[in-house]
């Protein structure tokens, strides 16, 4: 069971809940809440919703990269509901953003096909497989 700080606003929280099932959540609605927790707690994981804060998922993923207590936490950048972002050209440039600004991963539920929500766990569980073997 990992421990996992989620930034997202409430509408994706229940997704998030249901994807991330049997891991250890904290939840932060807003910047201030993200970084209180962050400075309060040890985290294996970050993941962010797109549309985190009124659009603040850069500003966190800047947060959590500048310092050096918590840039070694991967960071996670998760669209989980289709229809926010919906432009091919925007989502493009937000995942490229996310790259640049060190995130481990963006997640776009729309890709996964047959069990989305199942499948994006799959993908979280291998990051966070491949995260903890590193650290060993």
């Amino acid at each position: 069971m990992a421990r996992i700080l989620v930034a997202a606003s409430r509408e994706p929280r229940s997704v998030v809940e249901r994807v991330l099932a049997g891991h250890e959540l904290s939840f932060a609605e807003t910047m201030a809440q993200a970084e209180h927790l962050l400075r309060e707690r040890t985290f294996d994981l970050i993941i962010c919703t797109i549309v985190f804060d009124e659009s603040k998922m850069f500003d966190l993923l800047r947060l959590a990269k500048s310092s050096s207590e918590w840039q070694r936490i991967p960071f996670v950048v998760a669209r989980v509901r289709p229809h926010i972002l919906s432009s091919p050209t925007a989502l493009r440039d937000a995942a490229f953003t996310c790259g640049t600004l060190g995130a481990e991963a963006f997640l776009d539920i729309a890709d996964y096909q047959v069990d989305p929500e199942r499948e994006m766990r799959e993908a979280i569980e291998r990051l966070l497989d491949t995260t903890s073997r590193s650290d060993t």
